[in-house]
C-alpha cells in the first residue's frame, strides 16, 4: 500500500512540475517562433517582451537608444504585419534554419523562419538570439 502511494505521489509531484514549465524545452526555435506569430498578429507587446535589449541600448548615458530601438522593431513589425494581412494573414510558419554558436561564453542562434502566407510567396525572415538568464531573446545589438 505504501509503494502504491509513493508511486503516486510522486508522478502526481512529476505532472504537477511538468505543467510548471520545469521539465520545457525552450529553445531558440521556441522563441523565434513565438516572435513571428506575434508580428503576424501585430501584437508588438508580446514581440517586445520577447527582445533582448543589449547594454548599449539600456545605457543610461544615451537616453533615447532604447526608444530609437523600440521604434525599430515595432515598425519592422508593423511592415511584417501589414505585409502578411495584404496576402491574406499567415498560413503557417516553418523552421528552415537553427544554428546554434557559443560567442565568449554566451549561446547565440540563428534561427531562419519561412512565412507562408494565405496568397503570394513565402518569404524568409532571420532572426538573431541569445541566452540570457537560461531564457532565449531575439537580439538587436
Amino acid at each position: 500500500m505504501r509503494s502504491i502511494l509513493k508511486t503516486l505521489t510522486v508522478a502526481g509531484l512529476t505532472v504537477g512540475i511538468s505543467a510548471c514549465g520545469l521539465f520545457s524545452s525552450s529553445g531558440p526555435e521556441n522563441t523565434a517562433m513565438h516572435f513571428v506569430h506575434g508580428m503576424a498578429k501585430g501584437d508588438i507587446q508580446k514581440v517586445d517582451k520577447l527582445v533582448y535589449w543589449g547594454p548599449e541600448v539600456q545605457n543610461p548615458a544615451q537616453p533615447y537608444a532604447l526608444r530609437l530601438e523600440e521604434a525599430k522593431v515595432n515598425g519592422y513589425v508593423m511592415a511584417t504585419y501589414q505585409r502578411l494581412q495584404a496576402e491574406g494573414g499567415l498560413k503557417e510558419a516553418k523552421i528552415v534554419k537553427n544554428q546554434r554558436t557559443m560567442i565568449h561564453g554566451v549561446e547565440h542562434a540563428t534561427v531562419i523562419i519561412s512565412l507562408i502566407p494565405e496568397k503570394g510567396s513565402p518569404r524568409n525572415t532571420t532572426l538573431q538570439l541569445v541566452r540570457r538568464d537560461g531564457k532565449w531573446f531575439v537580439s538587436v545589438d
